[in-house]
């Protein structure tokens, strides 16, 4: 009895021309689920394995079976002794043929899981490059930000002082002034015959 076609071989893989790219999350789950997949298709290939074994086991019995039947029925001997030699070699034949077919399958599954994993590694390793980046690039930036807030600072406090110091020159011109109007006023009062003490 030749052994049961597997169900989901002719499934064709997605392709991989899509030119959105993907986030390390992302590649980290496909990544994941090619793994699992990987565990399936092991699984589903070894209980092929053991389902072929015991098909061929039961061949065997059958064979012996008939040779015991062959022994009673000489007549028929050579037919049924070729016949399950036939059916036997050609079962050999296909289970060789699918043992090779799955390490082959096994082979491309370890290949993709190995460069599924170095792309992950390497989109990592792009992740903690541009994060280094950026916190170079905030911590310059606060560094020019307090650079200017202290220069800002300084400029200011030499503006007050010049400020100051200017209002400082005016009251006392300002402060000259008055005095110089009151003794002029004072002495207009006394031309006038007016104290100006009284007034």
């Amino acid at each position: 009895m030749p052994p049961k076609k597997k169900k989901g071989k002719g499934k064709k893989k997605k392709k991989k021309d899509e030119k959105t790219e993907l986030t390390v999350e992302d590649k980290y789950k496909r990544t994941i689920q090619e793994i699992e997949c990987l565990r399936d298709e092991l699984a589903s290939r070894t209980e092929i394995t053991r389902r072929a074994k015991d098909t061929t086991l039961r061949m065997k019995e059958k064979m012996l079976e008939a040779q015991d039947t062959v022994e009673a029925e000489k007549q028929n001997k050579l037919d049924i002794s070729s016949d399950l030699t036939r059916q036997y070699k050609t079962m050999q034949s296909e289970m060789a043929l699918r043992i090779h077919m799955l390490e082959q399958t096994v082979t491309k599954l370890r290949d993709n899981l190995a460069k599924s994993e170095e792309e992950l590694r390497r989109t990592r390793k792009e992740f903690e490059d541009m994060k280094k980046e950026k916190d170079q690039t905030i911590a310059e930036l606060k560094f020019k930000i307090e650079h200017m807030e202290s220069v800002y600072e300084s400029i200011l406090h030499d503006a007050f002082d010049r400020m100051s110091a200017k209002v400082e020159d005016a009251r006392g011109k300002w402060q000259t002034q008055a005095l110089e109007t009151q003794e002029k006023n004072k002495q207009l009062l006394l031309e006038f015959g007016l104290n100006p003490l009284e007034i």
